[in-house]
């Protein structure tokens, strides 16, 4: 809420000064990132559509969707059309410190997690909000930009479970692929490269925290400034966030906004496809259905319609089209096409946001005071430096393997409500939890219901009391920061506050009130369940899902990069398929 407050002043403050930077936003988004301009759709004229049939239909412009369809429009002999249900992002947007108002507007699909009894007791109606992208970029245009890509044992063993051509040595050349890295001091890494779409950079401004939470774990024995992309070890280090110039790097930036004005790339935004056109006698996608201007339409796939909706959307416009399970299916009377465990198996990374310090010292952390000073806009706006770059306030991540030997991110937070607090969070990267996708009804147009057992098992909970206390004692019990007095601020929790404070009781507690996903979410439509190692859907010819939603077992990493090495690869495998 505070977050929320803070922002709704920043943006009403972007509003008043609009006009006084119009020309130099015109000017200076023009000669760099595109940014801020409308997206002008090319699949219409006036109210009629260009064309009612293409080689690919591509559903949904979130990272998989902005890749594939940059990727098969390189051949001039395909054509492609993108459908988005949102709009397009804008100036506001690419704010890298708003990243979490964006999450309480149209830009988010607003799906929170049905109630559950260990987990989430603290949200409104214990229900964890699952904020997921709607827009052009998705969720890359809400998400807190943080790249990571997980570590090598996480793709073998996809490959482990039988999926063949995803081990590490096989996917990592899709890594280099995508990245346009320019951190200087890991750069002459062969695992870095500076060829790529996506912009990752430092962050182009610091506060005194970085420093201290890097010392503090130098202190604990973790390595400092560790590359956590080549190698994921007990280490502390500076973020590395996809921006440039201290401007948020979508998916849509990176892969789209480039080449809009190929003429065989047709995108169009406010367009929700509500159902896919199987053919039943051919076990065949030849097509989708969706709304556009109020009206129903039909557009048909001469080769592939490519699902890259998202862990929520994509197994539920599969289960809406007859392509799910059966007994399901059964009880929303929608026809059976194909059997297949659509949205049981999924994952995700959660964790804790409660674990807030107060310090001695004024002007450390970021406040609302200073980012709403005209002359720090400014300095972002103009220069792309300043706070306003830090994105969601996050500066530092940390990672400390607990007793049950799984990896806990750290995740340390500058932005606060005062100019004395900050905040650490404390991310399973590796859960039990697990959950499902399940449909409400059969209308398109109803959320679907998503269910996960946030601390339903012993491991999870015993793992979050591991790094809450690692955390505190990061903090109180180092000099790093000893010298700016720090210390854990008890929440006012009425249930917590009957147990001793610090106890392990406590620390259950805490991690019960204030759980909140990372927004990590995958497996619902799980490589070798759903999809073969093509990703096509198995059973049906021409249909192919490309999103976080196949991965197999969730990486230890936030999925923005993994989504894209995904589409990097389906790409070429789709090439493959229809080479001429």
């Amino acid at each position: 809420m505070k977050m929320n407050i803070i922002v709704t002043l920043l943006i009403s403050l972007i509003l008043q000064v609009e006009s006084i930077f119009t020309t130099v936003l015109d000017s200076f988004y023009g000669q760099h990132l595109q940014q801020g301009i409308p997206f002008r759709e090319n699949t219409y004229l006036g109210n009629k559509p260009i064309l009612k049939e293409y080689d690919f239909i591509v559903v949904g412009a979130g990272p998989g969707g902005c890749v594939i369809a940059n990727r098969l429009s390189e051949n001039n002999n395909f054509s492609v059309l993108l459908l988005e249900a949102g709009q397009d992002e804008s100036v506001y947007t690419d704010m890298p410190a708003a990243a979490k108002y964006f999450q309480s507007t149209d830009y988010n699909w607003g799906y929170t997690s049905e109630p559950t009894k260990n987990g989430c007791l603290g949200r409104s109606n214990k229900r964890c909000p699952w904020p997921k992208g709607k827009g052009l970029g998705g969720s890359s245009i809400i998400n807190n930009m943080i790249y990571t890509r997980g570590s090598k044992d996480d793709y073998d063993h996809f490959a482990a479970l039988g999926n063949s051509g995803w081990s590490f040595e096989e996917i990592m050349p899709y890594f280099l692929k995508l990245e346009n890295y320019t951190i200087s001091e890991y750069q002459d890494s062969n695992l870095h490269s500076t060829k790529g779409n996506l912009h990752i950079e430092r962050i182009q401004y610091e506060t005194p925290l970085i420093e201290k939470f890097i010392e503090a774990g130098g202190e604990l024995g973790l390595r400092k400034n560790i590359d956590y992309t080549v190698e994921l070890v007990n280490g502390v280090s500076r973020v590395q966030a996809t921006t440039k110039e201290g401007h948020r790097m979508s998916s849509a930036k990176a892969y789209i906004k480039p080449v809009k004005d190929r003429r065989n790339l047709h995108v169009a935004i406010f367009s929700r496809v509500t159902k896919l056109l199987i053919d039943s006698g051919m076990q065949k996608a030849i097509g989708v259905e969706f709304v556009k201007k109020g009206k129903t339409r039909i557009a048909s796939a001469k080769k592939e319609v490519i699902l890259s909706a998202g862990p929520i959307n994509s197994p539920q416009l599969l289960m809406l089209s007859g392509i799910g399970p059966k007994e399901q299916l059964k009880k929303h009377k929608i026809p059976l096409i194909k059997d297949l465990p659509v949205g049981q198996k999924l994952e995700d990374h959660y964790g804790t946001t409660g674990l807030r310090f107060k310090i001695n010292q004024t002007n450390i952390s970021i406040d609302e005071q200073s980012l709403s000073d005209l002359l720090v806009f400014d300095d972002w706006y103009t220069y792309g430096k300043g706070p306003l770059t830090i994105p969601g306030g996050i500066e530092g991540l940390g990672y400390i393997k607990t007793p049950s030997g799984k990896y806990v991110e750290l995740i340390l937070s500058s932005l606060s409500e005062t100019s004395d607090t900050f905040t650490i969070m404390p991310v399973l990267l590796q859960p039990d939890a697990r959950g499902q996708v399940t449909l409400e009804n059969k209308n398109p147009w109803h959320k679907p219901i998503l269910n996960y057992d946030f601390y339903e098992n012993k491991t999870d909970l015993n793992d979050s009391v591991y790094a809450l206390k690692f955390s505190v004692k990061l903090v109180e019990e180092t000099n790093a920061f000893k010298i700016l007095g720090a210390k854990m601020v008890q929440i006012p929790i009425p249930e917590c506050d009957t147990f001793r404070f610090k106890s392990d009781s406590y620390w259950e507690c805490l991690a019960k009130y204030t759980t909140s996903s990372f927004h990590n979410q995958c497996g619902t439509c799980k490589m070798g369940d759903v999809v073969n190692n093509n990703l096509q859907v198995i059973g049906i010819n021409g249909l192919r899902v490309v999103d976080s939603s196949i991965i197999p077992v969730i990486p230890k990493a936030h999925l923005y990069a993994p989504t894209l090495m995904i589409a990097e690869k389906a790409a070429d495998l789709i090439k493959n398929n229809w080479s001429i």
